[in-house]
């Protein structure tokens, strides 16, 4: 499978506009749940082609090994656009707890550490960090030294990035099927 060969190259601007209108949605979603959790997951994607048909592939299967470690979710919304993939998804479980789960999930799954999954109280429209469970930040998938700081200096190039990802993927769809 290869991820990112194929696909529409984004902008700076085209994904900045998804984020923008990610926000819109998680602040609409916020009011209205304010008694539930709201989950936004999403992959990192490093390069211009954030997404594909084998990219979308990653991501189906990824939310759905998600939502098995988390109980009492609704899917209330799911893009799949040229920047990205997005699921916005209550849960009636705290924020703290779905947190934790997805924690669990970037850290433990095979391919959970190319997702990133926030997580907001409703109605405080407040995001659950890392740091607030008490954990440490998120690592770098290449070398494991703290990600925004290798991302900030730019440690790894896009290719390298890429290619740890392909063969992660790779080594996902031989062992499991892409299940």
């Amino acid at each position: 499978m290869e991820l990112f060969n194929k696909g529409e190259v984004q902008s700076i601007e085209d994904i900045l506009n998804d984020r923008d209108e990610r926000v819109y949605v998680q602040n609409q979603l916020s009011r209205k749940y304010v008694d539930n959790s709201i989950v936004i997951i999403k992959l990192n994607i490093p390069g211009p082609i954030k997404n594909n048909s084998n990219l979308h592939k990653v991501f189906v299967s990824g939310v759905n090994r998600f939502l098995n470690r988390v109980d009492n979710t609704k899917i209330i919304l799911n893009w799949n656009k040229p920047a990205g993939n997005t699921c916005f998804i209550i849960s009636e479980l705290s924020a703290n707890d779905v947190k934790e789960r997805a924690i669990d999930f970037e850290n433990n799954d095979d391919i959970g550490r190319f997702f990133d999954i926030d997580v907001i109280a409703g109605g405080q429209n407040k995001s659950v960090s890392r740091t607030d469970l008490g954990l440490e930040p998120r690592k770098c998938f290449v070398c494991g030294n703290l990600a925004k700081n290798c991302a900030r200096s730019r440690k790894h190039s896009v290719n390298e990035l890429q290619q740890f990802i392909q063969q992660k993927v790779t080594n996902f769809e031989e062992n499991y099927g892409g299940k």
